[in-house]
């Protein structure tokens, strides 16, 4: 059975995932969900999975999924990305200007990581070799810039990995709806079944 590794967002959990992890063990992957408190242990956590069918994630887990794949080409067959920033230092950036109490929590959390954004950026390190991505949004994402989704699109044209991006009108950071959380699953399935028959 191919295996699929997801990642939860920041202060989140596997559990708060299953709208992601449920739509794969459908598609008949192995998943495993890892707890994890940054990107940095995610990281390590995805590694000790690899060589993986499938690395997916929502939010700082998407970021995860998309450095695992970028750093450690042909060990990634594709990759799912829900509302991920792709640059942090940029996400910090966004986040200071912004008086809500959340989003003023997670610049704080970010600032304190100082170089370490750096060096957790997916968009350091995609290059030859990225495999294909499906990017996932709501239009009504206030946490997480569409900037993001151009910083991929750029580095996809660039370097040739296909990249999908599918943008769920009315949905917030995260799935609230039964609709939004049916038009993740439908989109995932679509993607991994077209990535699975690529597999090798």
């Amino acid at each position: 059975m191919p295996k699929a590794v997801a990642f939860h967002g920041y202060r989140s959990s596997p559990t708060n995932i299953n709208w992601l992890t449920r739509p794969l063990a459908e598609s008949g992957f192995e998943v495993v969900a890892p707890s994890i408190r940054d990107v940095d242990d995610g990281y390590e956590a995805g590694v000790r999975e690899l060589p993986v069918a499938v690395a997916a994630g929502h939010s700082m887990g998407g970021t995860v999924a998309l450095l695992l794949a970028a750093r450690n080409p042909g060990s990634v067959n594709c990759v799912i990305a829900v509302a991920a920033p792709v640059d942090r230092r940029l996400q910090l950036q966004y986040l200071l200007q912004s008086d809500d109490p959340y989003m003023k929590k997670l610049a704080n959390h970010l600032a304190s990581l100082g170089g370490k954004l750096e060096q957790t950026s997916p968009s350091r390190y995609i290059g030859n070799g990225m495999p294909p991505v499906l990017y996932i949004r709501g239009s009504a994402d206030n946490v997480v810039p569409r900037i993001h989704v151009d910083i991929l699109a750029g580095l996809s044209d660039k370097l040739n990995f296909p990249l999908e991006v599918v943008e769920i009108e009315g949905m917030g950071h995260s799935p609230q709806r039964e609709e939004h959380i049916h038009r993740i699953a439908d989109a995932v399935k679509k993607f991994v079944g077209r990535c699975g028959s690529t597999q090798s």
